[in-house]
């Protein structure tokens, strides 16, 4: 059984599950642009990011073969930290290989600057898969107040009062910063 937040998102889910050319087609064209961009942002290419968004693809297949799965964000943050974690992993093993002498072939070094990029990324991971988690009202709250949009006007476009979205506003935040703290990977990378 797939579960996903939204209708389109269950659709393409399950057009992946039957093989459908054009859920697995929107797919890429909706979120591959992203993850080039990323990648080579993260001293990578093309062609290195086109390998991780297909080993991806067949992750979120595999999982979505084992039945029971369910989307607790949207699928293109699901892929999108998928080919991060993905991508990372790779990062890392190749550093744990460079100080292996090999004849003819050039060393891979991570500069300091690329290493706090990385782990800067990987914190913005861990905020976005709980952002992600949140109810669509929390998230758009939260999204209007990072967006440093008053809150006057945050009510005003929810049609509520302002004390209201003040209250609401601290519970999202209190919600989003519990989740975040209790994540492993968070405890992981601040220490």
């Amino acid at each position: 059984m797939i579960k996903a937040q939204n209708q389109n998102d269950q659709k393409l889910l399950e057009g992946v599950l039957e093989a459908d050319n054009q859920s697995v087609r929107k797919i890429y064209d909706d979120i591959l642009p992203a993850v080039i961009r990323w990648i080579k942002e993260n001293n990578g290419t093309e062609s290195d990011a086109r390998d991780i968004f297909q080993e991806a693809i067949i992750a979120l297949f595999r999982k979505i073969e084992e039945g029971n799965f369910t989307l607790t964000c949207t699928l293109k943050s699901f892929i999108r930290i998928m080919c991060r974690n993905l991508w990372l992993t790779r990062i890392r093993n190749n550093k744990k290989f460079v100080g292996t002498e090999l004849d003819d072939v050039e060393q891979v070094s991570l500069e300091k600057d690329m290493i706090e990029r990385l782990e800067q990324s990987e914190k913005q991971q861990v905020f976005f898969k709980h952002f992600d988690a949140l109810g669509d009202n929390c998230r758009k709250i939260m999204q209007w107040f990072f967006d440093k949009i008053p809150l006057k006007k945050i009510a005003e476009k929810l049609d509520t009062s302002e004390s209201y979205i003040k209250k609401r506003k601290f519970i999202c935040k209190e919600r989003l910063v519990k989740a975040i703290q209790a994540d492993a990977k968070f405890n992981e990378l601040k220490n």
